[in-house]
C-alpha cells in the first residue's frame, strides 16, 4: 500500500495529464471494446459541476478531468486515480489541487448501473452519472430519496444500504446543504456526527455559534486547540426524503469511524419505521 501511495505522489506531481485524447480513447474504445465502467461521467451540482473521463490504465483506473465550472482545472488534468479493493469497492486518491501543487484526498468509489458515488474523506458524497458511450437514468436512488412522487398516501420509502458491518445506512440531507449516508443504529444520543462532518457545515455556513449548546465553539474550529469533549449543537434541518426534522441535537465524537450515527428512536418523530433488508428500502409511515 506504500508503494502505491507513492507512485500516486509521483502521478500526480508531475505535469498535466497532457497526452490524454479524448477522441482516441473513443476510437480505441469502439475498436477494441471497454470495461462497463469506463466511460465519460458527469457530476451535476451547482457551482462544483464538471466532466472527468474514467478509463482503465494497466492495474488501475484514472479520472481525467474534461471540463466544466472549475477555473483552475485544465481539460486532461489527472484528477484521480483509484483501484478495486473489494467487489464493487474502488479506492484511491483525488488531487483536488494543480498538477504542480498537488492536494491528494483519500476517496472510495463505489460503482452502480451507468453511475457511481464518490465518497470524499469528510464522508460528504458526489453522484456521478455516465453520459458516454452510455446514458445514466435521469433519477437515481439517491435522486428518488428527495423525490416529492415517492410519496403514497401516507407514507414515503427510502432506499438504503448497508455497511460491511451489514449496519443500515440511509441518505440524510443536513441543513439543506450536505447530503450524505448515515448510520441507523439504537444510541444513548439523538445523533452522533464526527468532527469532519461537524466542520464541514461550519465551512458551510449552517452552523456557527449560534446553533452551539455545549463546549467551547471557538476552540473547536481552532486546528492548533485539542480536541475537548462534550461538544454538542442543533441541527437546524434534518431531512430524510420530503419529511423534516428540525432544531435536533447533535453531539459530536472524537472517534466515531462513520460520519454521522441517528438514534432510530429520532426517525421514529417522522412516523412507524419499516425496515425491508431484502429490498433495501426503509418505510415511513406517518402515524
Amino acid at each position: 500500500m506504500r508503494i502505491f501511495i507513492c507512485v500516486l505522489f509521483l502521478l500526480f506531481s508531475g505535469s498535466a495529464y497532457a497526452q490524454f485524447e479524448l477522441d482516441s480513447l473513443k476510437a480505441k474504445w469502439n475498436e477494441e471494446g471497454r470495461e462497463d465502467i469506463e466511460g465519460v461521467y458527469s457530476l451535476s451540482s451547482g457551482s462544483n459541476s464538471y466532466t472527468v473521463v474514467l478509463a482503465r490504465e494497466n492495474d488501475a483506473y484514472k479520472l481525467v478531468y474534461i471540463d466544466g465550472k472549475q477555473p483552475e482545472w485544465l481539460y486532461g488534468d489527472l484528477k484521480g486515480i483509484i483501484a478495486p479493493s473489494e467487489e464493487k469497492i474502488y479506492e484511491g486518491r483525488w488531487n483536488a489541487g494543480l498538477p504542480s501543487s498537488p492536494l491528494l484526498e483519500n476517496i472510495k468509489i463505489v460503482f452502480g448501473d451507468k453511475k457511481f458515488i464518490l465518497y470524499w474523506s469528510d464522508w460528504s458524497i458526489d453522484e456521478f452519472k455516465m453520459i458516454y458511450p452510455e446514458k445514466a437514468d435521469d433519477v437515481t436512488k439517491i435522486d428518488k430519496s428527495f423525490d416529492e412522487a415517492l410519496f403514497t398516501r401516507n407514507h414515503i420509502s427510502i432506499p438504503i444500504q448497508q455497511n460491511d458491518s451489514g449496519n443500515v445506512e440511509l441518505p440524510i440531507l443536513i441543513n439543506d446543504v450536505l447530503k450524505i449516508y448515515v448510520g441507523l443504529e439504537k444510541t444513548s444520543d439523538e445523533i452522533l456526527i464526527s468532527k469532519d462532518i461537524a466542520k464541514t457545515l461550519i465551512q458551510t455556513k449552517t452552523l456557527g455559534y449560534k446553533e452551539w449548546l455545549e463546549g467551547n465553539y471557538y476552540e473547536f474550529i481552532d486546528p492548533k486547540k485539542p480536541f475537548r469533549a462534550p461538544h454538542t449543537f442543533n441541527i437546524n434541518s434534518l431531512k430524510v426524503g420530503t419529511r423534516e426534522l428540525k432544531n435536533v441535537k447533535a453531539k459530536v465524537s472524537d472517534d466515531l469511524n462513520r460520519a454521522m450515527l441517528i438514534n432510530i428512536d429520532v426517525l421514529e418523530r417522522l412516523g412507524k419505521i419499516n425496515i425491508d433488508i431484502n429490498n433495501n428500502i426503509l418505510t415511513i409511515t406517518q402515524n
